[in-house]
């Protein structure tokens, strides 16, 4: 039970990027904790992530399809109550629109989360009785801006767009987040909601503050050598208004409610861990960007 309290750690903080068009520019300000695999002192791995956007200006003479790959080192390190967690990711974006082709790459904004074990109840199960577990995690972290954020600004056809094409924000954010899991038997349910601060960045871009909320159901079994966790859940983020040189980016604001399903597969110390996202109802840039899907694929080593 142990084992699966840990493995369930931050399972669902977990998020699309937003908003990546060229009119709101939010693609590369998303972050990403995702499934975490069961260890009992630390973890190591490399995961890789795609998501992709679709925009169309209501005129139709404006277009953009947006692809992000992101290829990032996790790790987790885990005393006692205490967890921290790091992440840096290497980001590649292709980008077709009407103005043509844009492709760039670099490594991308490093973040650094830490939790706290508030308080965690369990009781082993018998022959009449299944087993329980009942924990809540408080925590919070820090995005530095270590990727390359400039964009050219005297560009003629430069759009706050641009600010989504590069792999790091140019800003150092701030995230506080709490989650709750219930897990009965081989079952549970994982709550977490969590609010990202952003802060303006040295080409003043400010991406819109963030609000996640998901919840997912899970089940364990094991099959020969084999533990597998299969996991189905929902997922939203709320994002408010972006601003550029302290003014408002017009309808900049919007959401995202998306469907998960998920599958993690643990032979000793190795995982295999594979998410996807799709969109349930959303609404960016009123309407006009559409989030398609995104996919995670990733590999760890636990120790």
């Amino acid at each position: 039970m142990k084992k699966i309290v840990v493995f369930l750690y931050l399972l669902f903080l977990s998020v699309p990027s937003l908003v990546a068009c060229p009119f709101c520019g939010c693609g590369n300000s998303n972050f990403q904790v995702g499934i975490l695999p069961t260890y009992s002192n630390a973890f190591i791995g490399v995961r890789y992530s795609y998501s992709n956007f679709n925009t169309l200006s209501t005129d139709g003479t404006q277009f953009s399809h947006d692809y992000f790959h992101t290829t990032e080192i996790w790790g987790g390190y885990k005393v006692g109550k205490f967890q921290i967690m790091g992440f840096l990711p290497y980001i590649t974006s292709h980008k077709l629109s009407d103005d043509g082709d844009i492709n760039k790459s670099g490594i991308g904004d490093l973040l650094v989360l830490g939790n706290y074990e508030m308080f965690s109840v369990t009781k082993v199960g018998s022959e009449s009785q299944k087993s329980l577990s009942n924990a809540l995690w408080l925590g919070g972290g820090i995005k530095f801006h270590t990727g390359q954020s400039t964009v050219d600004v005297n560009d003629p056809d430069f759009t706050v767009g641009d600010f989504s094409s590069t792999p790091g924000t140019g800003s150092t954010d701030y995230i506080l987040n709490a989650m709750h899991n219930l897990i009965i038997g081989n079952n549970g349910l994982v709550t977490n909601m969590a609010y990202r601060i952003n802060t303006v960045n040295t080409q003043q871009f400010q991406y819109g503050n963030r609000i996640y909320l998901n919840a997912a159901y899970f089940h364990s079994w094991s099959a020969g050598s084999f533990i597998i966790r299969p996991s189905a859940g929902l997922n939203l983020v709320v994002n408010e208004t972006n601003r550029y040189q302290g003014q408002d980016v017009a309808d900049s604001k919007g959401y995202i409610l998306s469907g998960m399903a998920g599958l993690n597969l643990q032979r000793d110390k190795l995982g295999l861990l594979v998410n996807g996202f799709l969109p349930v109802t959303q609404d960016l840039f009123v309407g006009q960007t559409q989030f398609k899907q995104r996919v995670s694929v990733a590999l760890t080593y636990s120790f």
